[in-house]
């Protein structure tokens, strides 16, 4: 037997709306509850980025050389075309050592904060020698700037002998080519010589000038294009380990989220508190 009523189907989006109109009512109610845990996260974070240890960063910048072969003319291959080698070196036990008892500091401070980059930009197809950066980071500012500009002295050091060696032969060249044109001058400016001797004299001294500008060309090319060096030297910069903006703002919506929540169960929360005084008492 039907009642003639005629029953409405059971809408559950409706019932999930009425429960999310209920929940936001609830925390609109106790909305005191979520500013408050908003605010208590927000200072509760800014307290603890100020907890953080802050740390120091100092970078220098390499040019590992592009070497020559003698007659200045053919790249070669070696350890300064290599940025691995840099890498190599300054995280060397012996090298973090010497370092560390230059710049009176223990390995164990800066050691694990070494790093090495290529700098962005080389061309490696046209065999172009890239620059490499060392940074070192360490919570005291003194140590990171003395290890970084150490460790990048001695990079240069232990890369340096072949354009070292160049750079003495071509003064050595240099030197003995001055020698040859000033006794040529000498001996043309003494007179008593024949017009042969005189050309003589002149073809050779013409030859020593030549040897000698060679030289001191070669000589330029070992010092500014075939010898590492030092571009940049390091100087340290703060690093935060935390952000205080972001550490409180991370805070203070974690707080906003639990304060939201208290106002969602308050109700229980307050009736079971109710509960224990009564049965306390």
């Amino acid at each position: 037997m039907t009642t003639g009523v005629r029953e409405r189907p059971l809408d559950p989006e409706a019932e999930q709306e009425v429960d999310f109109g209920r929940y936001v009512r609830l925390v609109v109610a106790r909305w005191w509850l979520v500013v408050a845990g908003l605010a208590l996260g927000a200072v509760v974070g800014y307290a603890v980025s100020l907890g953080g240890s802050q740390r120091f960063q100092a970078t220098a910048t390499l040019y590992l050389g592009q070497p020559y072969s003698a007659s200045g003319n053919v790249q070669l291959q070696s350890l300064q075309t290599n940025p691995s080698t840099v890498r190599q070196i300054v995280h060397a036990t012996s090298v973090v050592d010497q370092v560390a008892s230059l710049c009176k500091a223990k390995p164990g401070t800066f050691r694990g904060g070494i790093s090495t980059q290529t700098v962005a930009g080389n061309l490696s197809k046209n065999g172009q020698t890239p620059l490499v950066s060392v940074t070192v980071a360490s919570a005291k500012r003194k140590v990171a700037t003395c290890t970084a500009n150490d460790l990048a002295r001695l990079a240069v050091k232990k890369t340096s002998a072949f354009a070292n060696q160049k750079i003495k032969n071509f003064q050595k060249q240099v030197t003995i080519a001055e020698r040859q044109v000033n006794e040529i001058n000498k001996a043309l400016q003494g007179g008593g010589l024949t017009s042969t001797d005189q050309l003589l004299l002149q073809l050779r001294l013409q030859t020593a000038q030549q040897d000698e500008l060679t030289a001191a060309q070669l000589l330029q090319q070992a010092r500014n294009v075939e010898s590492p060096s030092i571009v940049t030297a390091a100087a340290p910069s703060r690093i935060t380990a935390r952000s205080h903006r972001n550490t409180a703002v991370v805070a203070a919506i974690i707080g906003a989220i639990i304060g939201a929540l208290a106002a969602l169960f308050w109700d229980g929360i307050a009736a079971a508190a109710a509960r224990r005084r009564n049965g306390a008492t």
